[in-house]
């Protein structure tokens, strides 16, 4: 039981962060060539908008169909500020 008692101590001890540990997460918009902040998921505002209606991928790339989702995408923006 003692054993026990000494391996969740240490186990706890090994869960703590430092104060002084700097996180090395990307300080960058994950979309290709954007250098903006992230603000959502890894993604400056503009390409969260684009990453919800699937004009990229969660790693930032680009789909296949990108310009048929592109144009279909403008299509229903423009058409929301018509109305």
């Amino acid at each position: 039981m003692a054993e026990n008692k000494k391996t969740t101590n240490t186990e706890k001890i090994d869960k703590q962060v430092p104060n002084n540990v700097i996180s090395i997460t990307s300080a960058r918009c994950v979309a290709q060539d954007c250098k903006s902040k992230p603000s959502k998921a890894g993604f400056c505002d503009q390409h969260y908008e684009w990453f919800k209606e699937g004009l990229l991928t969660k790693e930032g790339q680009k789909p296949r169909d990108f310009d048929k989702k592109y144009h279909a995408f403008m299509k229903r923006k423009s058409a929301g500020k018509a109305a």
